[in-house]
């Protein structure tokens, strides 16, 4: 049964009109307060438009103006809807990302136990279709296995987080120096963790452990750590004026025969650790650095109006960047070296 309303638009007919009114103010109110929704302002504005519409409802009508009304809210349901469409595409792909970056993670925690991860899957498929107890002893052994696995991947990534960390780390250093910088008062305040060494110019610790960190993950990279022999004997014999020329004259040393690109750095007060990139093998790079980091040298000190002929030595040792399970169980085994008494000369 159809129904023409082409002879009711004069307006003559009142009780279709209030019957058009009431089932448009309840259309109209069905779409404000059944939204789907979308960003807020969204929401408030096209439930603000629909109102607006509900408004003009409640005044004195004709049917040709409920129909005009009904055209109008068959727009702003139209605009709400492409916007909404937009608005939730928005939001699917960053929920895609966000999956995307949960697989990657989790992925990334058995990136080098790929079996692992296949057997997981094994795993997970069999106990859906577990039926008999006489198989949970084999099901078991086999989860068991897995999760070894994956647990000796992990153990791996904690050296990877240790090197997010410290980049983090480095971050934030940078940050509070940079804020540092732009105040006169907090620079003056502000510990400056990062700041070259003061006597050689060089990089100290907090850089040489960043570097270190890195090169754990590349190939070829080695650690030579230099102490300077009888330092402490210099220092209590002639000063501290003539330690910082030991120091130094030793850093210019190394400066002039390491190559171009390797790094050097200022690891302690009577250390560095020269950081190179080799293609030979650690006993070839060892033999290479020796001919150098083994020298016998000699620098001339005034004391007391007196020339002194100091000899400048480094008892040194070669580690590969990758060496040890941790980039801490590497800084304990230079660390250690040089609490060693290998360096520790008590004469000339």
């Amino acid at each position: 049964m159809f129904l023409s309303l082409k002879r009711h638009m004069d307006g003559s007919s009142t009780e279709l009109t209030d019957a058009l009114v009431n089932l448009s103010q309840l259309l109209l109110r069905s779409m404000r307060l059944h939204v789907v929704r979308s960003d807020a302002s969204a929401v408030q504005r096209y439930q603000g438009a629909v109102l607006t519409l509900e408004k003009r409802l409640t005044e004195p009508i004709t049917p040709a103006d409920v129909a005009e009304i009904s055209g109008e809210a068959a727009l702003v349901f139209e605009d709400y809807c492409a916007h909404t469409n937009r608005f939730l595409d928005v939001q699917s792909g960053e929920l895609a990302k966000m999956l995307s970056m949960l697989t990657s993670t989790v992925s990334s925690i058995s990136a080098g136990s790929l079996s692992a991860v296949a057997n997981l899957g094994k795993v997970e498929k069999r106990i859906e279709t577990l039926s008999y107890a006489s198989d949970l002893p084999k099901l078991k052994m086999e989860l068991a296995d897995c999760l070894a696995m994956v647990r000796e991947e992990s153990f791996r990534q904690r050296e990877r987080n240790a090197e997010t960390i410290h980049s983090l780390q480095r971050g934030m250093s940078d940050t509070r120096r940079r804020i540092a910088e732009a105040s006169e008062e907090e620079a003056a305040a502000a510990k400056e963790p990062l700041m070259p060494d003061a006597l050689t110019s060089l990089p100290g610790r907090a850089d040489a452990e960043d570097a270190l960190v890195q090169s754990r993950a590349k190939k070829n990279f080695y650690a030579a750590v230099l102490p300077v022999d009888r330092l402490g004997l210099v220092n209590s014999r002639f000063g501290t004026k003539s330690t910082d020329m030991v120091v130094t004259f030793f850093a210019d040393h190394l400066k002039r025969h390491l190559h171009a690109k390797d790094q050097l750095f200022r690891w302690s007060a009577n250390s560095f650790l020269a950081l190179v990139e080799r293609t030979q093998t650690q006993d070839s790079v060892r033999a290479d650095l020796s001919r150098f980091a083994s020298a016998k040298l000699e620098l001339t000190l005034e004391h007391h109006g007196r020339e002194i002929r100091v000899p400048v030595s480094s008892t040194w040792v070669l580690f590969s960047a990758a060496e040890g399970r941790t980039h801490e169980a590497l800084v304990a085994k230079i660390d250690g070296f040089l609490k060693s008494d290998m360096h520790l000369k008590d004469s000339f």
